[in-house]
């Protein structure tokens, strides 16, 4: 809306002039103004849009950070089932390596019974070769005696 300046009928008084000068400022101020306001509306319509795809941004950001608190979690789960499991294994290992022991030192001692036992047969044997040389061996034969009474 502007304001028109009357035509000029007769000669105006200065006082008259400031104002039409005034009026004439006011009106460039006024028109400046609504440009003003117009830039300030599409600036806060900008930062409106700004704002919502920050809030985007940050909705999928913290999505991701609970997306990747929860694998960590999964991970610390899976962590302590390791170490759980390569605990059991190691108590399973170290009751393997002494019953390993346990079975050489039972072998060993098996391997001496058994050496012992195969040097008892080969005496046994032995003996036996000279109790049967003993009786294959022609025997002395006796003359029946003839003794008179």
């Amino acid at each position: 809306m502007t304001l028109q300046a009357p035509p000029p009928a007769r000669e105006q008084s200065p006082q008259h002039q400031q104002t039409q000068a005034k009026l004439a400022q006011l009106e460039q101020l006024l028109k400046q103004g609504r440009t003003h306001l117009q830039d300030l509306r599409s600036q806060l319509e900008h930062s409106k849009r700004e704002r919502e795809e920050l809030r985007g941004k940050l909705d999928n950001a913290q999505a991701e950070r609970d997306d990747v608190e929860e694998k960590r979690d999964q991970m610390a789960y899976l962590l302590n089932e390791l170490r759980a499991d390569r605990d059991r294994i190691a108590d399973q290992l170290k009751s393997t390596q002494s019953d390993r022991m346990s079975l050489e030192e039972k072998i060993g001692d098996a391997e001496g019974d058994i050496e012992q036992l195969r040097a008892g047969a080969d005496r046994a044997l032995a003996l036996a070769r000279e109790i049967i040389d003993l009786y294959e061996q022609p025997m002395p034969s006796i003359a029946p005696s003839t003794t008179n009474n």
